[in-house]
């Protein structure tokens, strides 16, 4: 399959002014650099395209929402939308690192001496200020802390992305911990003031949606992070709408690591789960099991993948420049060995977290673009070590899809009835549920501050209440998903068809 980035409708002028710290130092990444590494993953997939992602495809078309790369156009605003292509939307990153080991996305190292006038000139008002929040909070870092290595005290990166309808996002890296929250709570306010809606990771541990309670309202569990980043939110004026869009839920049963992230112990899963998984994968998507040739193969990929110390945590790579934190994912290449870009055997719950994340943010900017939702920034949390994984599927819904339906035990895990009943997740290996596959990768979940107007508006946050705001998109959409992913027949007639051709 040949993928083919979309250009803007006019042809792209350059600026009137090339960076001259990029130009002098070349730093900027060259063009087509997310391309090339999703061509080279399609070359992985061969000519005739495995079932799982026939049923990608389709999951894409469904929704409506873009395979790949494309422009991301404003109606009516031609002006405002070329001067964004050609200043933002259309720069690949700059490298940072002495070696250059780092592709950075954050507006603000790719202008590190300001967002250049013409371009400020026709940003909306909300995400101007979301920028210039930033640009405060890094001279802030620079000043206070100097060139800190740091974790507690250094800034991380926010890769800026403008998707279909005009939808600005900003992926926000954050560091989970009550200090780096109280030194970069200012800022992170004044940038949240200016949001529509405001996505944070949940508990892992959590049915999708329900860690947004517990920051809000549990005692046990306001740890002076989220929690207070969310009440700092409204005490700013933020007015918009929390959601999860992680989708991790280890709650019933647990296929990724062994009670804590930083643990060294992979789950002992019994050996009946990796047969069944890769038999499933054998069906589903042969090109894969080309590498990953048995069930024992399955497990060293899975453990190498999973979010412990022996596996993502034991081999991810970071560096602090200017005060700034920049985390590298290691992926998995076919001799075993760690890749800092995708290969095409990306396995595990946190690539899955970071695919379902990326499907998300598209559905939400679809439901903003549509009118469904009220248009504004969204501003996305998560930690840094999601940031390049998650940049990437952004980029690339279709391949994030096809990562969901891998990793199908981690999207279902939560439909478990039995707690620790592995058996469960067999049947979804043996007879997926396709309908309720679609059904779980299109689950939103977003939460408001209750518009109580017998309240006075200057209570504070804690008394304030968050209540559900119910938004379901299948039905907004009337799609069936019944309807939605083709049957095992048709998918044979097609490989067929493509086969002779």
């Amino acid at each position: 399959m040949t993928i083919k980035k979309y250009e803007i409708f006019v042809p792209i002028d350059k600026p009137e002014r090339e960076d001259e710290d990029e130009k002098e130092n070349g730093k900027s990444v060259q063009e087509d650099h997310w391309l090339n590494i999703a061509e080279k993953l399609y070359q992985e997939s061969g000519e005739i395209p495995d079932p799982i992602q026939i049923r990608s495809s389709a999951i894409i078309k469904a929704l409506d929402i873009p395979s790949f790369e494309t422009c991301a156009l404003e109606k009516n605003e031609r002006e405002k939308n070329k001067i964004i292509a050609e200043y933002l939307t259309n720069k690949e990153g700059v490298f940072v690192g002495k070696n250059k080991d780092f592709v950075s996305l954050d507006f603000r190292d790719i202008y590190p001496d300001g967002l250049p006038e013409k371009l400020k000139q026709i940003l909306d008002p909300d995400t101007l200020a979301i920028m210039e929040a930033e640009y405060k909070q890094r001279d802030y870092v620079k000043k206070r802390f100097g060139d800190t290595r740091n974790f507690l005290d250094a800034d991380c990166p926010t890769n800026y992305f403008r998707l279909p309808g005009g939808i600005d996002v900003f992926m926000r890296g954050y560091i989970h911990c009550e200090d780096w929250q109280r030194h970069h709570g200012h800022f992170i306010a004044k940038a949240n003031k200016s949001a529509q809606i405001i996505c944070l990771e949940g508990y892992s541990g959590r049915p999708l949606g329900k860690s947004l309670d517990l920051y809000w309202s549990s005692k046990e569990h306001q740890e002076g992070d989220y929690d207070t980043l969310m009440k700092e939110a409204i005490e700013s004026g933020f007015q918009g709408l929390f959601t999860e869009i992680d989708a991790r839920d280890r709650s019933k049963i647990d296929m990724d690591h062994y009670k804590a992230w930083n643990s060294n112990r992979f789950p002992n899963l019994p050996l009946n789960f990796f047969k069944k998984y890769f038999e499933f994968l054998k069906k589903e998507n042969p090109s894969l099991i080309k590498t990953i040739d048995s069930p024992e193969k399955l497990k060293q990929f899975l453990e190498m993948q999973s979010t412990t110390l022996k596996g993502v945590h034991g081999r991810e790579k970071d560096i602090t420049e200017q005060g700034k934190i920049y985390t590298k994912y290691p992926y998995i290449s076919k001799k075993r060995k760690t890749s800092f870009k995708p290969t095409y055997l990306e396995l595990g719950q946190h690539l899955f977290t970071d695919a379902m994340s990326a499907i998300k943010l598209h559905l939400i900017a679809k439901l903003m673009a549509d009118k469904h939702i009220e248009k504004g920034p969204i501003i996305d949390y998560q930690g840094d070590g999601h940031s390049f994984s998650k940049s990437f599927f952004l980029k690339y819904p279709e391949y994030a899809v096809q990562i969901v339906l891998r990793t199908v035990n981690e999207l279902m895990a939560g439909k478990i009835k039995e707690k620790d009943n592995i058996s469960e997740i067999y049947k979804n290996f043996e007879n997926p549920e396709w309908n309720e596959i679609v059904k779980e990768i299109t689950k939103l979940a977003f939460k408001k501050i209750e518009n109580n107007p017998e309240k006075s508006v200057d209570i504070g946050a804690n008394q304030k209440k968050l209540i559900d705001e119910p938004i379901d998109f299948l039905k907004t959409y009337d799609i069936n998903p019944d309807e939605v992913v083709p049957s095992d027949k048709k998918i044979e007639k097609i490989r067929k068809k493509i086969a002779e051709n």
